[in-house]
């Protein structure tokens, strides 16, 4: 069964959860609520460093266009953790340094 990401539409809290094909999340484990929306994940695969960086790169440019600067800061730690690339450490350290947070 596949894990999910998803945000709380009321507090906006992110939590994970196991979900089955056809199944609706279980509610938010901060506030209770049902509405919440899915998220994009890393990947829980190997690729090669250089393209991982390119699609971490667009992955981090997607958020940013779509205005989830804190989805676009979450993608990119988890990226830097998991990939072992000065230029992904750089990309997550630079929106941490534009954001203050």
């Amino acid at each position: 069964m596949p894990i999910y990401d998803y945000e709380c539409a009321e507090c906006g809290a992110i939590f994970e959860v196991i979900v089955k094909r056809g199944e609706r999340p279980s509610p938010c484990p901060e506030c209770g609520s049902r509405e919440s929306k899915k998220l994009m994940a890393a990947p829980a695969f190997h690729i090669k460093e250089d393209r991982a960086t390119t699609r971490i790169e667009k992955r981090v440019k997607s958020y940013l266009k779509d205005g989830n600067i804190s989805g676009a800061m979450r993608f990119a730690d988890e990226a830097a953790s998991m990939v072992k690339s000065d230029k992904v450490r750089r990309i997550s350290d630079k929106l941490h340094q534009k954001t203050g947070i």
